[in-house]
């Protein structure tokens, strides 16, 4: 799912939603402040649409969807290199 268009019309001054958040991201290098800066200058848009809109500009995801759903393959990865480190340790 491609959301990338549905969040184009949230503009500030002259800027859209994903050029602020690459400059916020430029400065302060963090998607927490990015997300709570979102929802400073858009105060009526959701926690999740904040969340969705930094992932869309910060990432190759095009939805949060997207993003949740790649994450489980990765703790899945992340945890079997855990357990080969500790294999080693135990030898």
């Amino acid at each position: 799912m491609d959301n990338t268009n549905k969040y184009l019309y949230l503009k500030y001054d002259g800027e859209n939603v994903y050029e602020i958040v690459h400059k916020i991201m430029t400065k302060y290098k963090t998607p927490l402040f990015a997300i709570t800066k979102i929802r400073e200058i858009f105060p009526y848009i959701s926690l999740m649409e904040a969340k969705e809109i930094v992932i869309i500009a910060t990432s190759e995801h095009k939805s949060l969807y997207d993003y949740q759903g790649s994450l489980l393959p990765d703790l899945e990865e992340l945890n079997k290199l855990i357990n080969e480190a500790e294999n080693k340790n135990k030898d």
